[in-house]
């Protein structure tokens, strides 16, 4: 019988799941380290999405932190896990931010010819032959559009921030009009992986009439 890969990290959801890292891990707080090992696992909670960090219990470099939490699970029993946001987190001498970088998840980022269009009530917001497409693993396909291929002057940056672990920080885009918050976002320093999207603007289809060689986004 076949399996669709697609599905069964939902299938599983509901399960305590774990994958070794051999990457070197190391947690600050403060500026002040707080363990380092090259044992750790990745751990997925039961019921999220994301990974968390645990780590070995012999790896702190002084007292266990109160919010570390034992692995609910006899083959992790030495381990424990730390709250990502609680502290800084570094892979080998790289900043990790939003949370730990899923093993199975990866960023495909090509460049298309495809015909986008981006309207709101009729309004024609973008209209582009040059997108660039991201396929990020268990996510919709977003389209990213030159500046030049968007009617920027019917748009307002908005106060709205958000991290991706892979991506880095976006910028949020309104209409200048009203009554469309945050419909588009923009990353101006992307990390590494996500370089050619640099300065590009994604619609949110849910927000907006997405069509890609027609049909809905």
């Amino acid at each position: 019988m076949a399996i669709d890969l697609s599905a069964q990290g939902v299938t599983q959801r509901d399960e305590l799941r774990f994958t070794p890292t051999s990457k070197r891990i190391r947690a600050s707080r403060h500026g002040h380290l707080v363990c380092t090992t090259t044992e750790a696992v990745l751990v997925w909670l039961p019921g999220r999405v994301v990974p968390e960090y645990a780590v070995p219990a012999g790896s702190f470099s002084g007292d266990v932190p109160r919010s570390a939490t034992p692995v609910d699970d006899p083959e992790l029993g030495d381990y424990l896990v730390l709250p990502f946001r609680k502290f800084d987190w570094l892979e080998e001498d790289e900043s990790v931010i939003g949370h730990p970088h899923d093993p199975y998840s990866r960023l495909d980022i090509l460049h298309s010819n495809r015909h986008v269009t981006v309207t709101v009530e009729g309004v024609v917001l973008a209209d582009s032959n040059r997108p660039v497409a991201l396929f990020e693993t268990g996510l919709p396909t977003r389209w990213y559009l030159p500046a030049h291929d968007v009617s920027t002057n019917l748009l307002v940056e908005s106060e709205t921030r958000t991290t991706c672990a892979y991506k880095g920080h976006a910028s949020y885009l309104s209409l200048a009009a009203g009554g469309g918050d945050d419909i588009a976002w923009v990353y101006r320093a992307p990390l590494r992986e996500a370089e050619p999207i640099r300065d590009l603007i994604c619609f949110w289809p849910e927000r907006t009439t997405t069509l890609v060689d027609g049909d809905p986004a």
